[in-house]
């Protein structure tokens, strides 16, 4: 639960996100250093720590398996919060200049056209080991699974090594985030959530956050970077590129040398992916998800419609044809395995081929109705609904989508989908065919059903900042 999303059920104890306003005024001062990161595959949090563009965050954001040493294209949003104007996403540069796998941190050189970034909001380094910050009050203040700048608190209450942990409540999306002492000064960054179930108690949950204190990062600061650093422009194997495709996607990297011969990503990930859909020993969901690894890393490489919104990411077009077969093979290996249809690849995959985004549209409704009917037209559940309305399919197995998706409280296990109906209500919103006004009732009805869970409120909480409500 986040503040302002309903209350808190009698004689429970539930974490919440907060809103920067109500922040003491030294967390709220620090804030203004935070910036939600993306990349081509994701999002996180980070955080300046110069006034010249250094920005601190985790390894697993910006370090050896995301960026290369020669620098890669992010996305920051600064002050990307309830209370601040909407701000566009500001396009950057990104060159590493510390790495350490093993504390989970990433020092990069943010700069623009004019060279290093100026960042006037940075945080002050107070270098402290995991045993001193026992028992000390701390804030996290991140973007919550990429969405708006929140904080949470807490007491760090177990060190070891490196690393402590606190009570904060956390999400992904957090990671990377700084870990604040009262004062605003940063006394670590925040790296993980638990995964366990041991925090389920009768009263509520007991939530963590494990990061790494800050005396280690400025030990680590200047050390040379380590040898796991990729290069985008060296020399390397078919393997290698499949392994690291994001790595060189967003370095902007789409032609490199592998055996000595120059090849480009999309056609090494078009066989890795004809090999994995070859197979014939997949026992399991898992292993299917491992052979179709190829298959859904190319589905972040495509895109052939030049009318649709430019992506600060490296894209492309594929030269030879055979990916509308991939995309529907990968719906036939999840029907055989699963027994349901895997629909965003023959949806959102084959849009993707497409020159313009209507014919796109066009396209990805047909292949949706065909991938439904040849699945013997499951039952409608939210998650079809979404598709139906993400391709402004209006009438589905004799049922209008909109009048279905209009009765959402009536069908079991509703707000359990809270994301599904809110995103649904939203397509259909920006096809015309639903008014704004019941769009954002529906979202506000949603925000405040203490039934909903945190990841739909997230959600909604943004598109309504989004759209100035």
């Amino acid at each position: 639960m986040f503040a302002g999303c309903g209350d808190d059920a009698v004689g429970t104890d539930l974490p919440r996100f907060n809103d920067i306003a109500s922040a003491p005024p030294a967390i709220q001062a620090a804030a203004a250093a935070v910036v939600r990161i993306g990349t081509a595959e994701g999002s996180g949090t980070g955080s300046f720590i110069s006034p010249s563009g250094l920005l601190l965050t985790n390894n697993h954001i910006l370090g050896a398996e995301v960026c290369p040493r020669e620098g890669c294209s992010i996305q920051l949003r600064f002050l990307y919060q309830h209370g601040q104007p909407v701000s566009d996403n500001m396009t950057v540069q990104a060159v590493p200049v510390a790495v350490d796998v093993g504390l989970d941190m990433a020092i990069v050189q943010v700069s623009d056209a004019g060279g290093p970034l100026a960042t006037p909001s940075f945080l002050e380094i107070h270098g402290q080991d995991p045993a001193s910050l026992l028992g000390q009050h701390v804030t996290v203040v991140g973007h919550p699974e990429g969405r708006l700048k929140k904080w949470t608190d807490g007491v760090v209450y177990e060190a070891s090594g490196d690393w402590f942990t606190s009570t904060a409540y956390t999400l992904p999306g957090d990671s990377g985030a700084p870990v604040l002492d009262d004062a605003g000064q940063l006394v670590g960054i925040h790296h993980r959530s638990p995964r366990v179930l041991n925090v389920i108690t009768d009263r509520g949950v007991n939530v963590s956050a494990t990061g790494t204190a800050s005396a280690a990062i400025l030990a680590a600061r200047d050390a040379p970077l380590p040898a796991v650093v990729i290069s985008a422009v060296a020399p390397t194997t078919a393997d290698n590129v499949v392994a690291h495709n994001v790595v060189y996607q967003n370095g902007g990297v789409a032609l490199v040398t592998v055996d000595g011969a120059p090849r480009d990503i999309l056609s090494v990930l078009g066989q890795a992916c004809d090999v994995g859909l070859a197979r014939s020993d997949l026992f399991s969901p898992d292993d299917l998800d491992e052979a179709l690894r190829p298959c859904n890393d190319a589905l972040r490489w495509i895109e052939c419609r030049r009318d649709d919104m430019p992506t600060p990411f490296l894209t492309v077009c594929p030269a030879a044809a055979g990916w509308t077969a991939r995309f529907q093979a990968m719906n036939d290996k999840w029907v055989e395995m699963n027994g349901n249809p895997y629909l965003y690849p023959v949806t959102f995959g084959i849009a993707a081929l497409q020159f313009d985004h209507g014919q796109g549209t066009l396209v990805g409704a047909e292949s949706l109705r065909h991938t439904l009917l040849a699945a013997g037209n499951p039952p409608v559940d939210f998650g079809v609904a979404n598709y139906l309305a993400a391709f402004g399919v209006d009438y589905y197995a004799g049922t209008p989508s909109i009048e279905w998706l209009r009765n959402y409280a009536s069908h079991p296990g509703y707000a359990r989908q809270g994301y599904s109906i809110a995103s649904a209500f939203l397509w259909w919103r920006s096809q015309g065919a639903v008014p704004d006004a019941e769009a954002f009732i529906v979202l506000g009805r949603l925000l405040n059903d203490p039934d909903v869970d945190v990841h739909a409120k997230l959600y909604i909480d943004l598109m309504l900042y989004l759209a100035g409500r």
